[in-house]
């Protein structure tokens, strides 16, 4: 009603009102993020660096099962970067 009705009269409160629209009701997604950031950095692995963490928390998020994986493609793609570096 407010975005509206009185969108002329109040455009500051209408711009406070579409964001308040977005803001996520939990934060399930953000304690997700640091329960697997828990389990990547461990005490074994306290000295990882973050990007190297944030790209282990890619590739756990990424869900890829073994099933989906094409192997043959990582291969190919991973003798090309070798080959590329000489």
């Amino acid at each position: 009603m407010l975005i509206r009705d009185y969108a002329e009269i109040f455009p500051e409160w209408v711009k406070l009102a579409k964001v308040a629209c977005v803001i996520p009701v939990s934060s399930v997604p953000a304690e997700r993020g640091f329960s697997l950031q828990n389990r990547i950095k461990t005490a074994q692995r306290s000295r990882l660096g973050e990007g190297r963490v944030t790209r282990r928390m890619h590739i756990a998020s990424s869900r890829d099962t073994l099933d989906t994986f094409d192997f043959n493609s990582a291969a190919a793609r991973f003798t090309a970067a070798k080959y590329r570096k000489k």
